[in-house]
């Protein structure tokens, strides 16, 4: 039986247009895939040719896809790998979170320019009225040592305490 393209791409459910860009895709790969093939009438097209044709290009999409789905299957497998790992590492404390670390390096910060701005009140008394410099430096060195070791004897953050005290409490149970 032979029919008009049109009624052919009626068929199928989509426009004219859309199935000839097709038929025109599938010409440029290999002229034996044509869905338009000349019937008896030589105006109109073979129907028994363009449904097998039509069908096997379908066929043919859907297994492209279904490779595609388990290209996309195996990403999102790597990608859940990959988040497993990262929560294991921040379980361990090999990693931590970004925010953490720039508010406890806030917080150090705050803590050495507090210490560092008190510093020339703490020693103007002291070296007001000096005039040998040795001594001078030395009373300054003396006094910035002191407040470098105060620093590092500065305990953490408490909410920091908090915090691990709270994952110590979670691993137990």
């Amino acid at each position: 039986m032979d029919m008009t393209k049109q009624a052919l791409a009626e068929l199928t459910g989509m426009t004219y247009r859309q199935i000839f860009n097709i038929n025109k895709k599938l010409v440029q790969e290999d002229e034996s895939k044509a869905l338009f093939v000349k019937g008896e009438d030589a105006k109109k097209c073979d129907l028994a040719i363009f449904v097998q044709r039509w069908v096997d290009y379908n066929v043919e999409r859907v297994s492209a896809s279904a490779d595609d789905l388990d290209a996309v299957k195996a990403a999102h497998e790597s990608v859940k790998m990959r988040k497993t790992q990262l929560e294991v590492d921040r379980m361990e404390g090999s990693l931590v979170d970004v925010q953490e670390v720039r508010k406890i390096w806030g917080d150090i910060a705050n803590t050495i320019m507090q210490s560092m701005i008190h510093l020339p009140s703490t020693l103007a008394p002291m070296v007001r009225g000096m005039d040998n410099v040795e001594v001078i430096n030395n009373v300054i060195d003396t006094e910035i040592r002191k407040v470098l070791e105060g620093l590092s004897d500065t305990p953490l953050p408490a909410y920091l305490l908090l915090q691990d005290e709270d994952d110590e409490e979670a691993e137990e149970e």
